[in-house]
């Protein structure tokens, strides 16, 4: 698949994609997707006290609304829920200024829990590491989106 490769190389961290649901209504498109990916916000050496390797599941629900134009996806994480939670949501919705103009509003909340002495150090190492990740998946889009254009308008 063209599209995910082409992704892939924006994400390296990305293993694999797995539809585990889709429904169809008359206006809305609905998944669930299970994401595994290597750890890309975490030390090693902190997985290593954490007592995990790399791999990092993440369950995606994601909706493709026609008639308000957007899409949003919402993410959490699967691996080592019980010490953290990290909750994303994306929306994609038309620029109501310019509509061939796409506006993204994008949230994080980081919670940790369960690890008295290494709480704090383990949400600012998420938190700082979460910012680099998006701006590379942001340009990852970016470049999808105008391959898509060049080849709707070829």
């Amino acid at each position: 698949m063209k599209l995910w490769t082409d992704l892939h190389v924006f994400s390296p961290h990305m293993k694999s994609l797995d539809t585990l649901e889709r429904r169809v209504t008359p206006r809305r498109l609905y998944s669930n997707r299970l994401v595994t990916s290597m750890w890309s916000v975490i030390p090693s050496i902190v997985l290593q006290i954490l007592g995990t390797n790399p791999t990092v599941r993440v369950h995606e629900q994601s909706m493709c609304d026609l008639e308000r134009k957007t899409l949003t996806l919402c993410s959490t994480n699967i691996t080592l829920s019980n010490l953290f939670t990290l909750h994303e949501t994306l929306e994609y919705s038309v620029n109501p200024e310019d509509p061939n103009t796409t506006v993204l509003k994008q949230t994080a909340k980081i919670s940790v829990f369960g690890i008295p002495l290494l709480g704090d150090i383990l949400e600012r190492l998420l938190f700082s590491n979460y910012g680099s990740t998006v701006s590379q998946a942001r340009v990852g889009v970016e470049v999808i989106a105008d391959k898509i254009r060049e080849e709707t308008v070829a």
